[in-house]
């Protein structure tokens, strides 16, 4: 998914281009006209625009009006993007040398649109409001990742009730265009990008963005109780809660079970009905599943996840030895000590034989023949197949 200039909102929005591309398209234009104004009455563009393209060492032009200027001369998008060093509205700080096109198939992309879809609106403005300043920061750095500019391009605004981020006016039109976001998500009930839900890579930016923003992560080892979840408000009223239904869609995707379940509902100050939806992630293999897939973009959640895992790695090698008791079975229709001692490569039978038989005590394994002694005076060991369910 990318944003070329032609997409970005035209009359409001103003490029400059580097000098020595501007000058070569001034020398186009006058041989072929004979004035500014014949420029303007021809080519049905600006009279301002062509004054400031021929006669200002770095004069803004309307994006429309440049659109017309390099259809005129034949001119493709793939040679005139890397020629625009500013791009904005004309009375705004803009995005000083921007990465167009602009590059919406990152990881850091999506965490970009997850924020603004989380913690972020959209009014006059693109705002993100976090009072984590590590979040803030990744924010940025994610927004820069994709747009390019400078430290003034997202300015950061510190109050004592409110931490936020406050975006140029172009990037809001784009993140606007590209995702329908529009004032508070609870009201509009807006879907996640269509682009982001075919791609794992963009999903796992929107998953660990979302995590850090609006999820939990709990660990406690003695309860036996570890969980990622996340909570979102909707309006009472809504037919379809449009994100927690893509978000399901994407763990779907990428193989991560879950459980959602509405966990009560409120009213605002404005007396707006409202309920809240969890979304929870929980046991083993589905955590170490995820914990391979994301890193949580707010280090303190990062690192208790990794606790999280580091509590479960105990557990690991018991849920080794049965996945391969299950493959032995479905392989051969029985399994036995020496079978598993092979599989798992324990160096004698007697930790096969002990799991063998907690197994078949626990009753999801039976014995179908007990061990013997051959005619060679060897044991042979006793055979287990799957209970019947």
């Amino acid at each position: 998914m990318k944003v070329h200039v032609d997409q970005i909102p035209q009359k409001r929005n103003y490029a400059i281009l580097r000098e020595e591309f501007q000058n070569q398209i001034v020398d186009k234009l006058a041989n072929m006209f004979k004035s500014a104004s014949e420029i303007s009455k021809k080519l049905g563009i600006s009279l301002k625009s062509v004054q400031r393209l021929c006669y200002q060492k770095g004069g803004r032009i309307t994006i429309s009006d440049f659109l017309v200027i390099i259809d005129f001369l034949d001119l493709t998008l793939q040679e005139v993007e890397s020629k625009i060093i500013w791009v904005g509205s004309n009375i705004g700080n803009g995005i000083p040398n921007p990465k167009l096109p602009f590059d919406f198939s990152t990881r850091a992309a999506a965490r970009l649109l997850a924020a603004c879809c989380n913690e972020g609106w959209i009014s006059d403005g693109l705002y993100y409001s976090n009072s984590s300043k590590e979040l803030r920061d990744s924010v940025r750095r994610d927004a820069l990742s994709v747009f390019g500019g400078d430290e003034n391009t997202i300015k950061e605004w510190v109050k004592d009730k409110d931490q936020y981020l406050s975006f140029t006016s172009v990037i809001r039109d784009v993140v606007q265009m590209i995702t329908g976001f529009k004032g508070v998500k609870a009201d509009n009930n807006p879907s996640v990008p269509s682009f982001i839900l075919g791609n794992n890579e963009l999903i796992f930016g929107w998953i660990e963005q979302t995590i850090a923003d609006e999820g939990h992560v709990t660990s406690y080892i003695h309860k036996r109780r570890r969980e990622i979840i996340w909570r979102r408000s909707f309006n009472k009223n809504l037919a379809v809660c449009k994100l927690n239904r893509d978000e399901q869609k994407m763990l779907d995707k990428i193989g991560i079970g879950y459980d959602v379940k509405n966990i009560g509902s409120y009213k605002t100050q404005l007396g707006k009905e409202r309920i809240r939806l969890q979304t929870r992630i929980s046991r083993r293999e589905n955590i170490w599943k995820l914990r391979d897939l994301i890193k949580i973009p707010d280090s303190r959640k990062d690192k208790l996840f990794s606790e999280m895992i580091d509590s479960l790695a105990r557990f690991k090698e018991p849920s080794k030895i049965r996945n391969a008791t299950v493959k032995l079975c479905k392989k051969q229709g029985h399994v036995t000590s020496t079978d598993l001692m092979k599989e798992v490569n324990f160096k004698t039978n007697a930790g096969a034989i002990k799991w063998l038989r907690k197994y078949a005590q626990e009753g999801w394994l039976k014995c179908i023949e007990e061990s013997y002694y051959g005619g060679d005076a060897r044991k042979n060991p006793a055979k287990y197949i799957l209970a019947e369910p």
